[in-house]
């Protein structure tokens, strides 16, 4: 299919041809890439007696009345294929009369592609006549060798006459000088197929209808092939019916494959039908497009139901058996996914294989009901020898035998270490005599051994020394030869010190919950008295009686006094008191990165960038860089031993609209540390939870999950910020701010220096390309009140239909570069292109390796890392403005 911007200017191209060679004294014509007339001048139309609308869409091989229909293809497919090609032709007007003429055929290229062929025919019957059936011979011979599977024909609508062209006697194997092949022609014509044949010739000669049809015919070597012929009447301008002429193919090898192919579906029908299991197909709308006779007994649907509704509407409970999810996990991957589980409505096991076939699933069900059943058998009977095992293997717990009766036949060199008495001194004594245990713990034990065989679980008892232990107990019942109880082989394990560390840790949980808790209760409770404080001293500056403004005074000093309480909560919750002193970034970092030197590969390559001078902050060295050392620790987990490490510093001026994932900071400038990576990036979902207490994405032993949360709380208690932006395999990028400190003189705290006057606009309208809505309204508002008009657009394909559709002349792009749809790559391209007098800034959460470096050579004026200030925002949009407008000055 021609693109429609291509197919636009190919009819552009149509229709000037049309005008420049209307009143040419030669035909001429246009053929599109299927050799359909798309345009044809006058003298074409007279010569052929028809009125160009008559042309338009018909097949120029068959309107031209030639003769010779393979030379016309051949010439076609050459224009085609990029080569000019001329040749003689000759053929009948619809008078009959026959006419030679010498076509030129031309390609025509539309950005550098063949779209169409322009064709010229002058006429050279007068010149030309005494030789023209011996040129055509001569052509006919030329091309018979070609093409031995495709001939034309013509019929005499008078005498009946039959004519072959070369093409169709050496496919039918008929001889080349015998002029008159009716008689042979319709012999080739089984008897069975004969009458139909001639039916729709006669139609085509008396009534002008056109026919295409497949039959068999038998050469006259007496093979047998199936042929396709195509014809039409050859009508004179008064409606008289000369003849009829047309075309022949040999289809038989495409007959045979389409019978194969029909064989084909039929033996799979019946496979399908015949075997013991389900198969089915589902479309992309999770509807049943087939199921073979066992998948319906199975799914225990009718037919209509099973094409009419979605599967899961069917089977909901299908969904929570994890087979939906089964089937999405094809689709996505394009492998195929196998999923066995229980279904409860049913009350059956069964294992399902999904092949992804083009939009949908084909998929391969089995009942293993029995199956399962027969595995479940032997899990038990594995558990069971495997606690037999055990009882031989594990040398190091205390293993013994006794009687029924509690007599002692075998005590192992571990039950003497755990229980103090020696093996000669336990053996033929009593179990209840060496191992002191409550009364009422044995009695149930025994009773759970005698009445399943097995006793699992723990006990507290006493050792020989009087010390309490807890005991981890395996007991089996051992029975004779005529199946009764016979004695009881026990593996006892002392876990006392295991359950003291787990007790230990769970109280440990414990506390951590209860500090979490109450970090999340105060900080609520904060939030609440804070705006209760800033309304009594509201109240306090406009009060002018002495007994209220005492009273408003007692409400503050409360309030206040809560507010303490509140910070000492929140200091415990979040377990970050420490030392406040000047802090210098610079050693800051060269700290964090010899560590970072120290515990990375050498396959990992560190870069540092650092602004000149940077500035102190207030706070503990240590907590400060513990944040930054757990930065690059998970970012050395990230990239999986090989990769790019950049930190980077530098300072930033927060205003109100700044956002991060820890909190709205206060207002002011900060300076930041980054570190960044090129591992294996996080999607959305996982952002969103990394700094929740005790989430992490390593695997069980390698991570805790308080981490990040700690980090996050040591840098809230520092007055500063966190920021997260990742990409899954592209990498991610932490940034820590950290306030700049304050200089204080006589008790008083400095005043900070005052801003840089923000740039404003001119009415300007810029464009904000951005697919997080809350990016957009913050920026667009921000333009708004130091401006500029703004429109926004959630993709670039919106984006390109606002400057295309949108009746407004854009002065500015803002574009995000991670977007859905139409990313801001490919928006700048196109408008690179097609817009080049638009100025373009992309934005990213990355800055190395990713983001930036696909927007180097896209036309793109200034690149702005997420998060940028409402300062870093204005100066970018001014500036460029200001720049573009210098340049459009410098050209005019």
């Amino acid at each position: 299919m021609i693109p429609d911007p291509v197919a636009s200017r190919l009819d552009e191209i149509v229709r000037a041809l049309r005008v420049a060679l209307r009143e040419s004294p030669d035909a001429a014509f246009v053929l599109d890439l299927e050799g359909l007339f798309l345009m044809a001048n006058r003298t074409l139309c007279a010569s052929l007696r028809v009125e160009e609308r008559e042309l338009i869409g018909r097949r120029f091989a068959l309107a031209a009345r030639s003769t010779d229909p393979e030379r016309i293809l051949s010439n076609f497919h050459a224009a085609l294929s990029g080569s000019p090609s001329r040749y003689r032709g000759s053929g009948t007007r619809p008078n009959g009369e026959p006419f030679v003429a010498e076509v030129t055929l031309l390609p025509i290229r539309v950005d550098g592609v063949v779209l169409a062929v322009l064709g010229t025919a002058v006429d050279l019957t007068e010149a030309d006549r005494h030789d023209v059936e011996a040129r055509r011979g001569e052509e006919l011979v030329r091309l018979a060798g070609r093409i031995a599977q495709f001939g034309g024909w013509s019929v005499d609508a008078e005498t009946r006459m039959v004519v072959l062209s070369e093409g169709a006697r050496r496919m039918l194997g008929l001889p080349d000088d015998v002029t008159d092949l009716t008689a042979d022609a319709w012999a080739m014509h089984p008897d069975e197929s004969r009458e139909g044949v001639s039916d729709l010739l006669e139609r085509c000669l008396t009534d002008g209808e056109p026919f295409d049809f497949e039959t068999v015919m038998v050469t006259a070597s007496g093979e047998r092939l199936t042929v396709r012929t195509l014809g039409e009447a050859d009508v004179l301008a008064d409606g008289t019916i000369v003849g009829a002429h047309g075309a022949i193919w040999n289809v038989s090898d495409t007959v045979a494959a389409r019978e194969r192919e029909r064989e084909l579906e039929s033996r799979l029908s019946a496979t399908l039908t015949s075997i013991s299991d389900g198969v089915y197909f589902l479309d992309g709308e999770d509807r049943l497009s087939y199921a073979n006779p066992r998948a319906r007994e199975m799914l225990r649907f009718d037919e209509e139901q099973l094409r009419s509704t979605p599967l899961w509407a069917l089977f909901p409970e299908a969904v929570d058996a994890g087979y939906r999810d089964a089937f999405d996990r094809a689709r996505a991957s394009g492998e195929r996914v196998m999923h066995r589980a229980y279904y409860e409505p049913f009350d059956r096991w069964f294992e399902t294989t999904a092949y992804p076939a083009g939009d949908g699933l084909a998929v391969y069900v089995r009942d293993v009901t029995e199956d399962e059943r027969a595995r479940e058998t032997v899990r038990r009977t594995q558990k069971q020898l495997a606690q037999q095992a055990a009882l031989l293997d594990r040398a190091s717990d205390a293993m013994l035998l006794r009687e029924l009766d509690g007599t002692v036949t075998y005590w192992n060199a571990a039950a003497a270490t755990l229980y103090g008495w020696a093996a000669e001194e336990a053996v033929g004594r009593s179990v209840f005599e060496l191992i002191g245990v409550e009364a009422e713990a044995r009695t149930a034990a025994l009773g759970e051994l005698m009445r399943t065989g097995t006793f699992l679980g723990e006990l507290e008892e006493r050792t020989r020394d009087g010390r309490t232990v807890i005991v981890d107990c395996r007991w089996q019942l051992l029975y004779d030869e005529n199946g009764e109880p016979q004695s009881i082989f026990a593996v006892n394990t002392d876990i006392t010190e295991y359950r003291r560390e787990q007790d230990a840790r769970s109280r440990a949980q414990r506390l951590e919950s209860l500090g979490t808790l109450a970090g999340g209760i105060a900080h609520d409770l904060n939030n609440m008295l804070t705006p209760v404080l800033m309304a009594v001293q509201m109240l306090e500056l406009d009060e002018q009686d002495p007994f209220r403004r005492e009273l408003l005074s007692t409400m503050e000093t409360s309030v206040k006094r809560g507010a303490d309480m509140i910070k000492q909560v929140l200091s415990f919750a979040r377990g970050v008191d420490g030392q406040r002193v000047a802090v210098d970034i610079d050693a800051l970092l060269d700290e964090l990165v010899a560590f970072a030197r120290d515990v990375l590969p050498k396959s990992v390559t560190v870069e540092v960038e650092r602004a000149d001078e940077l500035p102190a902050t207030i706070g503990d060295p240590t907590q400060l860089l513990q944040v930054l050392v757990n930065l690059v620790t998970n970012a050395k987990d990230a990239m999986d031993g090989a990769g790019h490490l950049r930190i980077s510093a530098c300072t930033l001026e927060v205003d109100d609209d700044y956002l991060s994932v820890s909190h709205a900071p206060a207002p002011g400038r900060y300076i930041t540390v980054a570190v960044e990576d090129d591992g294996h990036g996080m999607p959305a979902a996982v952002i969103e939870k990394i700094f929740e207490p005790f989430y992490t994405t390593k695997t069980q032993g390698k991570g805790t999950g308080l981490g990040l949360a700690t980090s996050l709380a040591i840098v809230r208690s520092h007055g500063g910020f966190m920021q997260v932006y990742s990409e899954p395999d592209r990498g991610t990028r932490f940034m820590v701010g950290l306030p700049e400190s304050r200089v204080e003189t006589d008790g008083t705290v400095a005043a900070p220096a005052s801003r840089t006057a923000l740039p404003h606009g001119n009415n300007e309208l810029v464009l904000v390309v951005d697919d997080e809505e809350s990016i957009r309204r913050v920026t667009t508002r921000t333009l708004e009140a130091h401006g500029y008009r703004t429109i926004s657009a959630a993709d670039g394909r919106a984006a390109i239909d606002l400057i295309e559709n949108g009746g407004q002349t854009v002065d500015l792009v803002l574009t995000d570069m991670m977007m859905p749809v139409m990313d801001g790559a490919a928006t700048s391209a196109y408008l690179e292109e097609h817009h080049p007098d638009i100025p373009i800034i992309a934005s990213s959460g990355l800055t190395s390796g990713s983001s930036e470096s696909r927007a180097v050579g896209m036309g793109i004026a200034r690149f702005l890392a997420k998060p940028y200030t409402t300062g870093q925002l204005l100066r970018a949009v001014h500036d460029t403005l200001r720049e573009y407008r210098s340049n459009d000055e410098e050209t005019e």
